[in-house]
């Protein structure tokens, strides 16, 4: 994939997750570029229900600029820090999701309890620190905390997700808060019943390309986002 055409994906995945209301005016996404080792991330200032290709700018693992005259988010440290730990991940999202965060606030355990929350059989752990990640030590503290995890939770804060791909970032994000508000529904009612080892035991068969097209796809289209 060229840089042009990752710079689209990375902006489509920022629309559509705006429009699922994942994310806010200050969500990110972000996608490692193997060929210079830099990432593509969204600008600081960019609007996220608008925001475009051109919104798209390059960074270092550093987590420095490459490009002149931009301004990149001041949490590009989460990215940052996850690559430098985490060599097979090609994606971030940082996500402020409503009902993940809501769990994290009431101290509650976050458990897979729905079939694709089992894409999470590793646990979900929490950062317990509400603040900005927007130093390279905060950064550092946060990837080490979601350790090998396919997600980790900032108490009162919101979520980042990791994958191989943009649209297996998406894919995570989409059901990180699927499984969050069944869960939050099972606490009001009463104590949660988890899925069983066995039943874990799907979640690396679900985690494919072909789950993450179609449901890409599926949001893509319901969301009318498209650029030329």
């Amino acid at each position: 994939m060229s840089k042009d055409e990752l710079r689209i994906e990375v902006a489509t995945c920022v629309r559509m997750l705006e429009y699922l209301g994942l994310i806010d005016f200050s969500g990110h996404v972000s996608s490692r570029f193997p060929e210079t080792e830099s990432m593509l991330i969204n600008s600081w200032g960019a609007s996220r229900h608008g925001l475009g290709p051109q919104d798209i700018i390059e960074a270092d693992l550093a987590g420095e600029p490459i490009e002149k005259n931009v301004k990149l988010p001041s949490e590009v440290h989460i990215h940052a820090s996850i690559y430098r730990h985490r060599t097979e991940i090609n994606a971030i999202a940082h996500l402020h999701p409503p009902a993940t965060t809501a769990l994290s606030t009431a101290g509650k355990d976050y458990v897979p309890v729905v079939h694709h929350g089992a894409i999470f059989a590793k646990g979900v752990p929490i950062y317990d620190d509400c603040g900005h990640v927007n130093t390279r030590e905060k950064g550092d503290a946060l990837a080490g905390k979601l350790g090998f995890c396919r997600a980790v939770i900032m108490r009162g804060h919101g979520a980042v997700v990791v994958a191989e791909s943009v649209k297996g970032s998406f894919f995570g994000s989409v059901y990180l808060e699927d499984n969050a508000k069944k869960l939050l529904e099972a606490y009001k009612m009463g104590k949660p019943v988890a899925l069983r080892e066995a039943e874990l035991k799907i979640g690396d068969r679900i985690w494919r390309q072909s789950q993450f097209e179609k449901i890409w796809n599926y949001y893509l289209e319901k969301s009318g986002i498209k650029f030329n």
